[in-house]
Parts: structure tokens; sequence; C-alpha cells
């Protein structure tokens, strides 16, 4: 055949992200699309690449990340890139970069200051003209957090919103949604977010359902409670009609890993009635959050100044430590938590050790350790928690309707980006993937792995033209070496991109060439 092409992609493996079985074909790229797949035997002069013994995938989609405020910083996005993502999509469990007013916009800048992020804008239209005039390498899409809106309306107080204030938090929903959100998050275990009922999150989600987005939940509780949670979200999605994604699927704590089946029916019970419920997990059996999600829920009303002023408050601390027996003091618990990154140099030493090594290093009860920390630096400690079973993971992962999300932002090795030892997901997930459950446990076929990281978030977020090796389709390419393709992030050396991606293309652009960025900024922001 004889057609005119910018790039030529040959005698790759082809795994194009439906799901069905790989082969061998050459692919035709011209300007920012895939125009031909098949044989091409009569080659242009063009740039062409040998995918002999490689696969051939669509550019990884992260339907769950956090680099919001970070993919401002670090344009480059390496730690995404390098593990095979072309998009990301932002602004997951309630906490995404519009909308920021009052305490919610001071704390968001003094919190990124050290970032050197000047935080300039307060409405979504506000931030998607700053995100547009900023240059990435990979696409991205966001979602408007929950929490923001509550926050920007009622702050940080316990109590339901009256009419007018409800009125408020939708107008904020529908303005984020008519600039090109996806959809809305939520975060209930975290302040705001935890103050909402049920009825409230309905009624936005009615919102979001006019729209055709997506509700996308870090569910009230993954341990103890789960299946209350579940069932709230599950009835969330049927009274609003909401398109809804559960994040990060779990269960937490190893007393609750025997839930799995419950979690499970429920789950496929409510998909059997129709409901459009799906998952996403990352591969790991260990979840990083803030160490203040242990505390009882009352301590962050008001925000972290009234937060802080309760944990320097005698009185109020013995009633911290009281309703926190349940939780258990044991050194086994405390030995599940390690601190990932603080905000002042002078506790820096205790980045990457668990809270029981510290304790027992200090000889003081863990829980009084834990305390003095978050009082010390203002509330803002990082932690991984230890807490989830493999075979559960595993099953997950093979559940049919679970994606793969890495439920982090993006990092970097080199500038402000490369600080404390962050979960090791937001180097290593996609590649782990294919390393570990498919290629030694055998858990997915590797077009099963592919569909779950590419063409399924992309049907689940309505992307046009992505997600998909197709003619006619965004040139958004990951080509990766099965055999070879690993994670180096670890959590004691969480700073290290992953190997085997050997090439990587955004928008029709080589970005990633023999493994090394190549310095193109060709990612674009994407609406709904």
């Amino acid at each position: 055949m004889s057609r005119n092409f910018n790039l030529i992609i040959k005698n790759g493996t082809v795994v194009d992200g439906t799901g069905c079985a790989k082969r061998i074909a050459d692919i035709g790229i011209q300007d920012d699309k895939i125009t031909y797949i098949g044989s091409i035997d009569n080659l242009s002069d063009c740039r062409i690449i040998d995918a002999a013994d490689c696969v051939v995938a669509p550019g990884f989609i992260d339907i769950h990340s956090h680099s919001d405020f970070f993919c401002l910083v670090s344009p480059e996005s390496e730690s995404k890139i390098h593990d095979g993502v072309t998009t990301e999509i932002c602004g997951n469990c309630g906490i995404s970069a519009f909308p920021l007013k009052g305490q919610l916009l001071e704390n968001k800048r003094k919190g990124f200051r050290k970032f050197g992020l000047d935080i300039n804008w307060a409405t979504a239209e506000d931030f998607f003209k700053r995100a547009n005039e900023a240059t990435s390498s990979i696409n991205r899409g966001f979602l408007v957090g929950h929490g923001n809106i509550r926050a920007c309306v009622l702050g940080y107080e316990d109590r339901e919103p009256d009419k007018n204030e409800l009125a408020e938090m939708e107008k904020e929903l529908r303005d984020a949604m008519e600039s090109g959100a996806f959809g809305m998050s939520s975060g209930l275990i975290y302040p705001p977010g935890c103050y909402a009922k049920t009825v409230e999150l309905i009624e936005l989600c009615k919102i979001v359902k006019e729209y055709n987005g997506i509700y996308a939940t870090h569910i009230r509780d993954e341990g103890d409670e789960i299946e209350a949670a579940l069932s709230e979200t599950i009835n969330i999605s049927k009274e609003s009609g909401v398109n809804t994604q559960v994040s990060h699927i779990k269960t937490w704590g190893e007393k609750n890993w025997g839930k799995i089946d419950k979690i499970k029916k429920l789950l496929d019970d409510a998909r059997s009635k129709g409901i459009d419920i799906t998952c996403d997990r990352y591969p790991y059996i260990a979840a990083a959050t803030v160490l203040d999600v242990i505390l009882p829920g009352w301590v962050y009303e008001g925000g972290t100044a009234e937060e802080k002023k309760r944990l320097g408050d005698p009185l109020l601390r013995e009633r911290i430590i009281k309703e926190m027996e349940h939780e258990g003091q044991s050194h086994e618990f405390w030995g599940t938590i390690m601190i990932s990154s603080v905000y002042n140099k002078k506790n820096r030493s205790y980045e990457g050790k668990t809270i029981a090594e510290i304790a027992e290093t200090l000889r003081v009860q863990p829980l009084e350790f834990v305390l003095d920390l978050l009082y010390e630096e203002d509330c803002r400690v990082s932690v991984i928690f230890f807490s989830m079973s493999e075979e559960n993971l595993a099953r997950i992962l093979n559940w049919d309707f679970v994606m793969v999300g890495s439920d982090s932002s993006l990092r970097s090795l080199k500038g402000v980006l490369n600080y404390g030892k962050p979960h090791p997901r937001g180097y290593g997930t996609f590649s782990r993937v294919i390393r570990k459950y498919v290629n030694e446990t055998s858990i997915l076929s590797i077009e099963e792995a592919i569909y779950k990281m590419t063409g399924f978030p992309a049907q689940k977020l309505r992307l046009k033209d992505r997600g998909v090796l197709k003619e006619g389709y965004f040139a958004d390419i990951t080509i990766f070496d099965q055999e070879t393709i690993t994670e180096k992030a670890t959590f004691t050396n969480p700073h290290n991109y992953s190997k085997g991606v050997k090439h990587v293309l955004v928008n029709g652009k080589l970005t990633i060439k023999d493994g090394k960025h190549e310095g193109v900024m060709n990612g674009e922001i994407l609406k709904k």
C-alpha cells in the first residue's frame, strides 16, 4: 500500500486495548492520529520504529491519579510516562485543584509554596485556563472534588447544608462540569467530605448524571464497616443514576480480609440490577494517605488550625487517646504504619521507618508519638499502611469490573518532587501489573491487563478516540518489552523509574525514545 505517514511502527505485537487477541501488525501515524493498522511494505520517507519482539499497546490511562497540582510543578511527568502512562485522571478522593476559596485556598497556597507553585486561581474555569497555558508531556483530565465544593461553601463544619448552601454547592459543581470536569469525586474518610450525609451526595450526583459524568468515590469505610459503606455507594448510584467508580477497592485490615466474597456479591448484585458501578485498584498491598486519618472525625472539624489546637489541649488529647483505645495499641498495629514524608527537616529521619520502630527508639507510647508528631508538623504527615492481603489483591485484579489506577501523583528523580519515601505506585503501577500479574503469576493475560489499563478506563470515562489502537484514534502508544518490563521503585527506595518501556508516543509525538525522555511536551488537557 502507499500512504503518507509521519511515523511507522513496524513488526510489533499489537495488543489493541479491546481485549482481543494480540497480533503482529504495523501502525502508520499521520500527525496526531493512527491512520493505518496492517502491513506496511512500501515505506514512506519517515521515521520508523522497529518494534520487533515488543508489545505495542495504547498508552496507559491512569484513571485514579492525584497530580492536580504537581502537573504544574513538573511538566515532564517523568514517573508516569516512564511507566507507560499517556493520560491520567486527577481530582480523586474528593480532593481537586478547584474550586479553591477561603480557608481551603489558603491551606493549598501554604502547602504548595515549598514547591514553587503560585496558586493564582480559584474557579474551575481559571484552573483550566492555567493548565492549558502550561506544558505537559502527557494528557490529563480532571474530576472536581466534593471535598473542595463542601469546603468552599461550608468550610470544615460538621453539619448538613441548608437549602441555600446546597444550591451554592450545586452551582459550584455545575461550574466545574461546564468548564470540562469529567465528574465528581468524594473522599468520605477525609474532612470535610466525611461530614456529608448520603442525601447530600445523591443530590449532587444527580447533577453529575445530567452531564453524563462519573462519580468516583473513596467510600466511607474500607475495613470494619465496608459492607455498609459499599451499600451506601450502591444506593447513591441507584438513586441518582450516576455512572459510579469505587476507588481503590480493598478490604482493609487482616480481620476484614475474609469479607472479600461479601464485597464481590454486593457489587455483582448491583451490576446485575443495571447499576453502573465499576472499581479501580493499584497492584500493591499497602495504602498511602495522611496520618491523621486514624483520628476520630471530630478532631478535624474546623480545619487544620482547629485540629492542631485540639492536639495541643491536654484534656482533648486524653479524649482522643481514650476513643482510640479500641484501635489497639499493639506493636503489630503500629508496625504496619510507615512514615512516608514530613514537612519539617528536623523530623526527616523518621521517613521510611514504622511508628513502632520510632516509638521503641524514643521509648515513648506510639500514640503519644503520633499526636506529638502531628502537632509539630501542622498535621502534614504522609504515611503508608501495610494492611492488605496479597491473595485478595490478586482476586480483585481479576474481577472483570476492575481496572488499574495508581492512586498517586507524579514524582521525579530531580528537583522538588524528589522528596520523602513515597509509595512506589507513583513510579511503578503499570509496569508491576505486567511483570507480576501477567508474566509471573498469570493472574491476567496480556490482553486482559492492557484492556484494564487502556480501553476499559477510556470506555468508563467516555474518552473520545482514545484508549484503543484503532484507525482514526489519537496516537497515544506505549511500546514495551514484555519480558523485561518491571517496576524499580520499592518502599525503601521509591525514587526509581520503571524499566522496559522502550518508546512512548503522546498525540503522535515520540516522547520516550529508547527509554529516555525526549523533552517533548505534546500532552493535552482533556475535557468532558
